[in-house]
């Protein structure tokens, strides 16, 4: 236990508390939010964030979430990317930013450095690899366009 420490921050430690804390009490969705964001990602009013949602503890505060967005259970949201145009094992960072009114289904994995537009859809169990424009329903792996939405 002792070598965790040796190789983790104070800020990174309580990054990680906050966002274990946020999946482990028993809150609604439109109350773990707070906990996110003192996990670190930059959110900027409320939204629902349901149980088991998880966010990268490497540089949460690469992620942007805008208020109304709601991110159901299962979800992973990562910020940083293994670099294939390097020999080796290298990562690169990368912002996600979720705009206002979004909606991202069960199980969505978003791994790339991307924006989801403002009331855009994602379908359950759908792996976001590139940016999806404001009002459009995306699903699949990896996410297609599906259909514009209404608005």
């Amino acid at each position: 236990m002792a070598s965790l420490f040796k190789y983790m921050s104070f800020k990174r430690l309580s990054r990680i508390f906050f966002m274990w804390l946020s999946n482990a009490l028993p809150l609604q969705g439109h109350q773990r939010y707070k906990l996110v964001k003192w996990g670190g990602v930059n959110v900027k009013g409320p939204c629902y964030i349901y149980k088991d949602v998880y966010f990268d503890s490497v540089a949460p505060d690469l992620i942007t979430i805008e208020k109304g967005v709601t991110i159901t259970q299962g979800t992973t949201i990562l910020t940083h990317f293994l670099d294939s145009n390097q020999k080796g094992r290298h990562y690169r960072l990368g912002n996600v930013h979720i705009e206002e009114g979004a909606f991202i289904g069960c199980n969505t994995i978003i791994c790339n450095s991307i924006t989801i537009g403002k009331g855009a859809i994602v379908g359950a169990g759908s792996v976001v690899t590139k940016s999806i424009p404001p009002y459009q329903v995306w699903g699949g792996n990896p996410a297609h366009y599906i259909k514009d939405r209404a608005h």
